[in-house]
């Protein structure tokens, strides 16, 4: 993560923040299409307990990002601590 502190560069916080909502969405795009990929895997094995084992993980992870941007309900759903 880069510094946060004032910088003595042409830096600004709106600028540093439009670079970061650009990537959040890159991340949210790639993740997408990993999740698709993970499911055509399961379809392929569908009596493989592993693929619900890797959502599980991955939704919690989720629930917490869902969480740090202002809305709890994920956590609180899957009873997790935040």
């Amino acid at each position: 993560m880069r510094n946060t502190k004032a910088q003595s560069t042409t830096q600004t916080a709106a600028r540093l923040y439009a670079e970061r909502h650009a990537e959040a969405q890159d991340l949210l795009a790639r993740i997408a299409v990993r999740l698709a990929e993970h499911q055509k895997r399961q379809a392929a094995r569908s009596a493989d307990w592993g693929y619900a084992g890797d959502l599980g993980r991955i939704t919690e992870q989720l629930a917490y990002v869902l969480a740090g941007l202002g809305d709890a309900s994920a956590v609180d759903a899957k009873g997790l601590d935040y």
